[in-house]
């Protein structure tokens, strides 16, 4: 029975989208939806178009359970762990970017393994589900695309992104970064190849001309609300100069430099180190406009390099400090081949087998 999607097919088809072609359910399974007060109506749309073919689900209100920007400070909860341990597929549809399952779950390495879908366990952006006009082919393309450029970075030898701000900067790939994963997890929107660099292997100049990731805001930094979420994008960019890896120059605004170094040098070890490049692969408008991440960043049209102080570079991406400064409008370079311009991937040469070609 069609209780919260009746007479919205829209919304209906957005569920049955995303439960069956991109979250692979099946009747039968059984199917945790983690929901706050923001986001009730959308996961009991959700739950009503699964139970119209088959699947099992419950929705669990976590309001219950700490409320809105508290969830960091409570404990696990066992019960919560339990539901999300057992179920067969698991959706976070709270409107908040301040819950992640590695909090639920009492093991910060499970939003890692969340984040890369390796646990049916996913991320989604439910804001505006009901106005969502989803092109189904272009999702599952980009989705493709994300598989096929990873491919050819584990067999690529250089990366380097520039953009007409200033950004400059290559990553040794090396034929073995110590780690690199496909971000489909978050969905519909979002996709990403996350690389985690040799240590010592990025080096360059970043003029962060986008946002920094809301981490400075859970780790107490006062950051005010600007024109994209809580990020200062009118202030001038912040510039971070990369030497093997390790920050040796900073420049900006003063209130960013000052943050900037305070998270830096209070981290134990030191949050300097070039941690993650992430090459945001889908090419939507709907992640700007609708996405999970509130704060601006991870937009399309961006690469991020996350600064950090991961001492487990081929385990996780995420370390105990990390944080994502984004640069818009790159231009992508991968052994010399333009891979992305002008807000354009080269599909037709990402597509290409290159894996055949790598040397043994």
């Amino acid at each position: 029975m069609r209780i919260f999607c009746k007479g919205n097919e829209r919304i209906w088809k957005n569920a049955e989208f995303i439960l069956k072609d991109l979250a692979g359910g099946k009747s039968g399974e059984t199917l945790l939806v983690i929901a706050d007060g923001n986001s009730y109506t959308n996961a009991r749309a959700l739950c009503d178009c699964a139970r119209d073919f088959g699947l099992r689900p419950i929705i669990i209100d976590i309001d219950m359970y700490g409320g809105r920007e508290r969830y960091l400070k409570m404990p696990v909860i066992n019960p919560l762990k339990a539901a999300i341990l057992n179920a067969d597929i698991c959706f976070m549809v709270t409107d908040q970017m301040l819950t992640d399952y590695g909090m639920f779950l009492g093991d910060s390495d499970d939003c890692d393994q969340a984040l890369l879908g390796k646990s049916r366990r996913y991320t989604l952006e439910a804001r505006g589900m009901d106005e969502w006009e989803i092109d189904r082919e272009e999702i599952l393309h980009y989705r493709e695309r994300t598989e096929k450029l990873l491919a050819w970075l584990k067999t690529a030898g250089r990366l380097h992104v520039t953009t007409a701000l200033g950004t400059d900067f290559t990553c040794e790939m090396g034929g073995k970064p110590d780690g690199m994963y496909s971000v489909l997890a978050i969905i519909p929107f979002y996709a990403e190849v996350a690389i985690v660099p040799n240590m010592g292997n990025v080096t360059g100049k970043l003029v962060v001309d986008g946002a920094s990731q809301c981490a400075y805001g859970q780790r107490g930094f006062p950051i005010r609300p600007a024109i994209h979420g809580y990020q200062e994008l009118y202030k001038q960019p912040l510039k971070i100069s990369l030497e093997k890896g390790v920050v040796t120059d900073y420049s900006g605004d003063p209130a960013q430099v000052k943050r900037l170094k305070t998270w830096m040098e209070s981290s134990v070890p030191q949050a300097n180190i070039a941690d993650e490049v992430g090459l945001v692969t889908t090419t939507s408008v709907e992640n700007d406009k609708y996405g999970w991440y509130l704060d601006g960043t991870h937009q399309t049209h961006t690469v991020h390099v996350a600064l950090g102080n991961n001492t487990r570079r081929n385990e996780v991406i995420h370390a105990p400090e990390h944080v994502d400064f984004d640069m818009h409008n790159p231009v992508i370079e991968l052994d010399g081949n333009i891979i992305y311009r002008d807000g354009v991937f080269n599909d037709e040469l990402i597509f290409t087998d290159h894996a055949k070609k790598a040397k043994p």
